[in-house]
């Protein structure tokens, strides 16, 4: 396993923790600069932690638009199920900084499936970023892949594909296709019955990450709807290997990943197609 999958595997299972400290200099007045200050210390401690919150309240106060003491107050109250006070400080950051759009779309993806509102604000900080809206907080995807993403669990499998396709052609030009991109629009292909569109996906991201158990799963369930039932078989097998024993899965500590795949579903195709 590449260094690069290592670290997106780290990220995916700490997010949100990896906070740099800011240049306080760049603000002139004094409200920003305190704000900036205190955010600075705040960071230093654990995060949730009540003295990093009790700081990041002192920053709020100090300069009640300053949009990083927002954000970084609103993730434990994220992480704990609390989205109702989690809302209304990213509300809050996004007013203060229209750049907050995207970590609050990706939120409502991820966290909320509010998958129209997740969405509107891609789509906004698209518009806003000419067609590049940057990567969700835990470093897995460009955004363009959740928005792909939300529009398929809205069943709007056109725009889904529109947007897969934009990114991942762009990202193929250098060599920096997503960790599990070609993954989901595989099975995208998949739930459109395009089998022999969906292998072709699911085999290069065999080739990307050689060892991840969900996708030899999708792999066994095309080759069903491709009628090569020993095939099917073998991935199966090799997909409950990997899961148990050798390999990796998809895994998030706070909510179901797109696409992930649980030792029952291996069980269970095995069971239906091995007789």
């Amino acid at each position: 396993m590449n260094m690069k999958i290592m670290f997106c595997i780290i990220m995916s299972c700490c997010p949100l923790l990896l906070i740099a400290q800011t240049n306080c200099s760049v603000f002139n007045d004094e409200p920003h600069k305190t704000a900036c200050e205190l955010y600075n210390k705040a960071i230093q401690y654990s995060q949730g932690s009540r003295q990093s919150q009790l700081i990041f309240l002192e920053s709020i106060k100090a300069c009640p638009s300053y949009a990083p003491s927002l954000n970084e107050m609103s993730v434990p109250y994220l992480k704990r199920g609390d989205f109702y006070t989690w809302k209304l400080l990213m509300d809050r950051a996004v007013k203060a900084d229209p750049q907050y759009l995207g970590i609050r779309g990706w939120c409502m993806f991820k966290f909320i499936r509010d998958y129209e509102s997740a969405y509107a604000d891609l789509k906004q900080i698209y518009t806003i970023n000419a067609g590049q809206p940057g990567y969700a907080v835990d470093g897995l995807y460009d955004l363009r892949i959740v928005m792909a993403l939300t529009q398929r669990q809205m069943g709007n499998y056109k725009l889904a594909m529109q947007y897969f396709n934009e990114c991942i052609t762009d990202h193929e030009k250098h060599n920096v296709v997503g960790l599990y991109d070609y993954l989901h629009r595989g099975v995208t292909y998949y739930n459109n019955k395009n089998y022999k569109a969906a292998l072709q996906d699911l085999i290069k991201e065999t080739q990307k990450y050689t060892k991840l158990a969900d996708v030899y799963y999708y792999i066994g369930q095309t080759y069903i709807g491709l009628n090569l039932r020993q095939k099917a078989i073998q991935n199966f097998l090799k997909a409950r290997e990997l899961f148990t024993k050798t390999g990796y899965h998809m895994n998030d500590p706070y909510c179901e990943l797109p696409d992930q795949v649980y030792p029952a579903d291996i069980d269970l195709a095995l069971k239906k197609y091995k007789k």
